[in-house]
């Protein structure tokens, strides 16, 4: 088996664009993507009111959680696999195939439970088959999407998440404007995701497992640790909606959803850029690799830090947008900004876990991702009962924030340890500031002189940001 040195990507992969405007493009594409979803929300909140739009949002939640399981974990592998020797892309085509079987079989396991439930009474056999139905669809528009992402194809990944996100939700809107039920929206919402599923496997060109045995037995024993941290990574990013649900009811469920979605407007940021980065840090030269993941990151660190802030001071013309009178906008606001923070504290984890990846020391992201639901279950179990300024669905902020904090602190340990990675002191500083401006637009009052001071202080990292973009673009293009 022949292959060329680790960190070099075949001939092939460059084709069409440097790597410097493809992920350009990426970058672009990954935050429509994200951001997208929120043209959608406003009509959804008002078109369903707060407990069927609660429903929905806990049903979508199912969807993510059941198809991250049959992922498996591997996307990450697959994105390093195919920089990985010149067998690279048919080892990730091969290992995407194994995701596609993967979501079949546990789509199978999915029905037959939902079978038995509704026999016994229950579970809602046609919702629960609408929500095993759209896991499978996501699950195989994931696979496709990260071979475009290992490719460097921007364009086939937008194509996929715009359809099975932006698509998907406005197919339920629409929907539901004639029957405002969450039965309704989810049925139109799986319609689309299948549809986009179909797209996935056109574009990606899967392969069965059989054609690179070797390699994707290896790929999954990388892959096996990283199952339990995919799941509990989305225990993190979406499990507090359901923790939300059982603590505060479906309303306070759906009040919470509102706010987690512009909370995680700086959070998609982070994702996007490192849909950007990931590649360019796997692929770049293994001497220089882990100092430049450092000063870029740095770099990452301070937009996604800005972002945070701006998004949480302005929080309550926001809420105000997305949200009528029959939503509690205190408490959303103040959710929102805690909420806020998660960005700064994942940014810095997704750059540790390359370098802790890259060791293949893949049981250390599961124990730090473990630790850290356990954190937030544990918090939002204690705070959200309380009736004060902590309690509620603040409460259950404050508990997803300090969790996101432990992930990125273990991370950073164990990448230190089995790496070179050393993140540099200003990062912290960055961190810090970006964290501080958020908590004050949670705390800060809505109206008289605190909410001009919210403008003020919006204005005031708006010029900053703009300050340092020169410096921050010069460090990401050496």
């Amino acid at each position: 088996m022949t292959s060329t040195p680790e960190g070099t990507a075949p001939p092939a992969d460059r084709t069409g664009g440097s790597l410097g405007a493809h992920s350009v493009i990426y970058l672009v594409g990954t935050a429509l993507q994200g951001l997208g979803v929120l043209l959608v929300l406003p009509f959804a909140t008002r078109v369903l009111g707060a407990v069927e739009f609660g429903r929905v949002a806990t049903g979508l939640v199912v969807v993510q959680m059941v198809g991250t399981i049959a992922a498996a974990g591997l996307p990450q592998v697959v994105l390093r696999e195919h920089h990985r020797g010149e067998e690279g892309p048919r080892v990730a085509r091969a290992l995407a195939g194994t995701m596609v079987l993967l979501a079949l079989a546990l789509g199978v396991v999915g029905l037959a439970l939902a079978l038995v439930l509704s026999a016994t009474g229950h579970a809602d056999l046609g919702q629960w088959v609408l929500l095993v139905v759209a896991a499978v669809a996501l699950t195989t528009v994931v696979a496709g999407q990260t071979l475009m992402r290992a490719r460097l194809q921007p364009w086939g990944f937008l194509a996929l998440a715009v359809l099975a996100t932006v698509g998907a939700q406005l197919a339920g809107l629409l929907a539901a404007r004639s029957e405002p039920t969450s039965g309704r929206y989810l049925t139109a919402y799986a319609a689309v995701v299948v549809v986009a599923a179909v797209v996935a496997l056109v574009l990606g060109r899967p392969l069965p497992p059989t054609v690179e045995r070797e390699r994707v037995r290896a790929g999954i024993r990388l892959a096996a640790p990283l199952l339990p941290q995919a799941a509990a990574m989305l225990g993190l990013l979406s499990g507090d909606v359901l923790l939300a649900r059982v603590l505060v009811g479906e309303s306070g469920a759906g009040r919470y959803q509102v706010a987690l979605q512009l909370g995680n407007m700086p959070f998609v940021l982070a994702v996007a850029l490192f849909n950007a980065w990931g590649p360019l840090v796997l692929s770049h030269p293994i001497g220089s690799r882990w100092a430049w993941t450092a000063r870029t990151g740095t770099a990452l660190t301070t937009v996604v830090a800005a972002g945070a802030a701006g998004v949480a001071l302005l929080g309550p013309w926001l809420v105000a947008v997305m949200a009528d009178h029959r939503f509690d906008h205190v408490s959303m606001v103040g959710a929102l900004g805690v909420i806020c923070t998660v960005s700064v504290s994942y940014m810095l984890y997704q750059g540790s876990s390359l370098a802790v990846l890259d060791a293949e020391r893949t049981g250390r992201l599961a124990w730090a991702a473990l630790a850290a639901l356990a954190v937030l279950v544990v918090l939002a179990l204690w705070l959200a009962p309380g009736t004060g300024a902590t309690g509620g669905i603040v409460g259950i902020a404050i508990a997803k924030a300090v969790g996101y904090v432990v992930l990125m602190a273990l991370t950073t340990w164990f990448a230190r340890t089995h790496s070179a990675l050393r993140w540099p002191p200003r990062v912290v500083l960055v961190s810090a500031a970006g964290v501080a401006l958020a908590l004050a637009g949670a705390v800060l009052p809505l109206t008289g002189a605190a909410a001009w001071a919210r403008l003020l202080l919006a204005l005031l990292v708006a010029g900053g940001a703009a300050a340092v973009a020169p410096r921050i673009v010069r460090t990401l293009r050496g």
